[in-house]
């Protein structure tokens, strides 16, 4: 297996690995400190072999994580990554939507409510510029979770 191929598979596990536990509904410290490593493991092998919306998709789903696990002012810090990222090339139309979405959650994730309310305003409108009905609907879904 070369090199790329390696870090390929490992980026794909380590992201498959991070949703697993985004998923649960309830962590234990153990399952979030795998968490942590899947979300900055992905990072990192998609750092090595990932295009730019692999990029901006790890540091989006860091922050998610991040924010998961109660570390706000980090997961506001990943977000802003994930969305200067996106926004930096013509990627796929549901990313810039997606990095609105991860700001909101970070926000939130400090406590920050009308910093939240402000994305999840930008998150929702920019919706109407997925074409795709499934991306739609699981960003749609992942705004409905934050209110």
């Amino acid at each position: 297996m070369s090199d790329q191929e390696w870090h390929g598979r490992f980026a794909a596990e380590c992201f498959n690995r991070a949703w697993e536990l985004l998923d649960l509904p309830e962590r234990s410290q153990e399952q979030e400190a795998d968490l942590l490593s899947s979300a900055f493991a992905q990072r990192f092998h998609w750092s090595q072999v990932g295009d730019e919306t692999n990029h901006a998709v790890a540091d989006w789903q860091v922050s998610r994580a991040l924010a998961a696990t109660r570390n706000g002012p980090l997961a506001v810090h990943f977000a802003e990554m994930a969305l200067a990222r996106a926004e930096a090339f013509a990627g796929p139309d549901y990313l810039v939507p997606s990095c609105f979405e991860g700001l909101a959650r970070a926000h939130a994730a400090v406590g920050d409510a009308p910093q939240r309310d402000v994305w999840l305003a930008k998150a929702r409108a920019a919706l109407e510029g997925i074409k795709d009905a499934e991306d739609r609907d699981l960003i749609a879904s992942q705004i409905a979770e934050l209110g």
